[in-house]
This record gives structure tokens, C-alpha cells and sequence, in this order.
């Protein structure tokens, strides 16, 4: 191979691999310049631990991906989305529009989210009716997945050792240029970035959980909307070292997503202890849980039988997760004034796998976060894990279910245990800028 090959290979390795995977941590370390020094000095500290607290020696993928399987079989197991879905994502939007005045944001950040809240309800219902059907349509493909979903996680297996170094390597080097809260516009735009995120879906389903707020405990069945990445896992190790090491194929992921209920409240304080309240249109509303994260995975491939590829996912990133029910009780004067939404932040590990089989991928995902509520006197721990199990068939749909265990509180006085998840979603070329 003569010298002018080699530096034709190199060019179109950087130009292949590495101009995307440096948009992708550029994402990552726009999204740390957001922190205010507090924040950045605890993630800090959390992602030095991180790895320490993290065991993903954990099977529970299998059982989940049975329980996925089962869902599979049913008529529509996301529920029916109808007008009370549409009133509620409504309803949503107005309640994250009435706190925007608490977060400090210049009027140009400010215009700039409500733009892009406005865009994607637009987008949303433009597809409702495509969305509502889409289970139905493919069901009978994404049942006919082969029988490997009994693959685990494997802890301190060399390989994803030499992942999570790589990883925390880079994350590292994103902090410690805190600025706070701003230039969200340059944020947006690379989150629906084509070239970085080339597949996006808004999905819909089904919630389930136990929730805990001190002696109040109670159970939900919720509406879920999702709005994120549906990764491909299709990058492939690129030697742009010259021969003496292939690089880790790497692909970000992100997504946002909210759950709300218009049940009435089954509290130890009794039924007419905490009134619903009203979107202005008549409609219950209970606001749940609302979370996001963000994350860079490797991808490397482990292994092939036939025309399916096996991947082993590790990741590191950051995530937030806010529990919004308020809590009055109103035979109690002190709980007057609760307004519930204590989100906590916290530096966020993750370890899978993926195969894939002709037009079908299926994928598993265990993450652990740790960290602490924000914008709250008190250093509360926050920790969450979380277990996800998903199906994408083409650039077409992807489901996904999973179950959780949130905490924002010491001794758990803020929990969410979510037992099942169920969501439906649509990929549209619609949710690129």
C-alpha cells in the first residue's frame, strides 16, 4: 500500500467516523456548559464514583424481553390514543409553560423552547392518526424476532472495560466549563441534526407505577408521550489509528418524556384528600413523572450467527428526572403550599446489547444514575435505575418496555417504581430541522 493510499483511507476514516462521532460529544459537552458550577462540581464527583456503585451483572433483560413478547400478542397493548391523549399532552405543555418564569431564561431561550414545544405538538398531531395505527400495521413483524433475547450482561468482562475507559476518558474532558442555562437554539439544533441523530421518533403508551411521597403511597396507570433517538447500532470499528488499534464505533442517544394521569388519587390520606386538577378544558390532569437523558454508547460488535450481528452497548452520560405530584393534603395546613416537581440530576451508566436480523433490531439497556435534586436547600440524593427492552423495525416503528426504580429523597420519601412501561413509536424524517 503505497503512502498516498494510506492517507486516502485515514481522510475517509476521519471524514466517516470522526466527524460524526465529535458532533456527537460536542452535543454532550454543550449540554454540560449548562450546569452552573454547583451542578458541575457534584457530576463531577457522581461520575467519579459511578463506576464503583454500578453492577451490570443483571439478567433481568430476559425477563422483560418475555414480558415484551407477551405484549406483542396483544391487540393494541399501548392503549387507544384518542382526544384524552391530546388533551393531556396539552395540558402538559401549559404546566411546563407556567414554570419556564422559575428557571431564569433569557427571552430569546424562552422563545426559543416554546418554538420548539409548539413544532413538536404540531408534528405530533399531524401524525396521530398514522401513530394510533402503526401497532396494528406491523405487530406480526416485530413478533417474528428470533429466540436470542437471553443474552445478559456480563460485569467486568475486558471489553466493556476497555468501553467504560474510553467513555469516562471523554466525558471528563467535557467538564469544568460551566456557564449555566443558555444558547438553547444551538442545543435544538443539534438534537434534530440528521446527520448526528438520523432517526427520531414521538411514541406514546402506557405507564404503571408505585409511587411513595413519606407515609403517602399510592399506584397510577398513566399516558406516556416520548421524544428522542432511535439508534441504529449499525457503526462498525474504523482503524483510524494505522493500523495499531480500531477505534470503538460509538452513537449518542437522547430522549425526553412525560407521563401524566386523570385518575383520582388513591392516597392513604383518602379519596377526596387531594382534588384533581384541571387542564381549563374540563379535563383531569395529574401530572407523574417527566425524565431525558443523554449518552454516548460504543457499539462494538461481539459477534455473528448467520445474517444476525450481536453488539455489546456500554454508555455514559447524564440524566434528569423530575417526580411532579404536589401532595396537598388539605386537612393539613403545612402541605398547602407543596408544588411537587423535584428534579434531580445525576451522572448516568449504561451496559446492553443489541442484535440485528435482516430489517429488525431488538436491544436491552440497563442504567444506573447517580446524583442530586436541584435547585433544592437540602442535597438530596437522587438515584435511579432503569431496565429497557426494545424492538425497531426498518426506519418505520420502534417499542420499547421497560420498569424502573426512581428515588429523589434520602430514605426514599420521593419513589417512583415504575413496573411497567409500554410505548409505541413513529420515526418521521419530520423531527429534523
Amino acid at each position: 500500500m503505497n503512502n498516498f493510499t494510506k492517507l486516502s483511507l485515514l481522510l475517509a476514516c476521519f471524514l466517516t467516523f470522526g466527524t460524526t462521532a465529535n458532533a456527537q460529544w460536542d452535543v454532550l459537552y454543550n449540554l454540560f456548559n449548562q450546569f452552573d458550577e454547583g451542578t458541575n462540581q457534584f457530576y463531577g464527583n457522581n461520575l467519579d464514583s459511578l463506576e464503583e456503585n454500578w453492577n451490570p451483572n443483571d439478567s433481568q433483560s430476559e425477563d422483560l424481553f418475555a414480558e415484551l413478547f407477551d405484549n406483542l400478542q396483544d391487540s393494541v397493548p399501548p392503549g387507544e390514543l384518542d382526544g384524552d391523549y391530546l388533551d393531556g399532552l396539552d395540558a402538559v405543555l401549559d404546566t411546563l409553560v407556567d414554570h419556564l418564569p422559575g428557571y431564569g431564561l433569557s427571552g430569546t431561550d424562552t422563545d426559543t423552547l416554546l418554538g420548539e414545544l409548539d413544532w413538536v405538538n404540531g408534528i405530533f398531531n399531524d401524525n396521530v392518526d398514522s401513530l394510533g395505527g402503526l401497532f396494528g400495521q406491523y405487530q406480526d413483524s416485530l413478533a417474528q424476532v428470533p429466540n436470542y433475547w437471553d443474552l445478559s450482561v456480563v460485569s467486568g468482562d475486558s471489553l466493556q472495560d476497555e468501553q467504560y475507559d474510553y467513555l469516562e476518558e471523554n466525558t471528563n474532558a467535557g467538564l469544568g466549563n460551566p456557564n449555566g442555562l443558555g444558547n438553547f437554539s444551538h442545543i435544538f439544533g443539534q438534537l434534530f441534526d440528521a446527520n448526528i441523530f438520523p432517526d427520531i421518533e414521538i411514541a406514546f403508551g402506557t405507564q404503571s407505577a408505585d409511587l411513595k411521597y413519606y407515609s403517602d403511597e399510592y399506584s397510577a396507570n398513566a399516558k406516556v408521550v416520548r421524544l428522542g433517538s432511535v439508534p441504529r447500532f449499525d457503526r462498525n470499528s474504523i482503524d483510524c489509528h494505522n493500523g495499531t488499534r480500531p477505534s470503538l464505533p460509538i452513537e449518542a442517544r437522547w430522549h425526553v418524556e412525560v407521563s401524566w394521569t386523570d385518575q383520582e388519587r388513591n392516597t392513604s390520606f383518602g379519596s377526596d384528600a387531594i382534588p384533581r386538577s384541571s387542564n381549563g378544558d374540563g379535563k383531569n390532569f395529574n401530572p407523574l413523572m417527566m425524565s431525558g437523558d443523554f449518552a454516548i454508547m460504543t457499539t462494538p460488535t461481539i459477534g455473528t450467527l448467520g445474517n444476525t450481528t450481536f453488539k455489546m452497548l456500554t454508555s455514559l452520560g447524564t440524566e434528569l428526572g423530575t417526580y411532579a405530584p404536589a401532595h396537598r393534603d388539605y386537612n393539613y395546613e403545612y402541605t398547602l403550599n407543596n408544588k411537587g416537581y423535584m428534579t434531580g440530576l445525576g451522572a448516568q451508566v449504561g451496559a446492553g446489547f443489541s442484535f440485528t436480523t435482516g430489517a429488525i433490531t431488538a436491544y436491552s439497556m440497563a442504567t444506573f444514575a447517580q446524583g442530586q435534586a436541584l435547585r433544592c436547600p437540602k442535597p438530596y440524593p437522587y438515584t435511579s435505575r432503569r431496565y429497557e427492552v426494545g424492538i425497531r423495525y426498518g426506519n418505520i416503528i420502534n417499542v420499547r418496555y421497560s420498569t424502573g426504580r426512581v428515588s429523589w429523597q434520602a430514605l426514599d420519601n420521593r419513589l417512583a417504581n415504575v413496573r411497567n412501561q409500554f410505548t409505541v413509536g413513529i420515526i418521521l424524517a419530520q423531527l429534523h430541522h
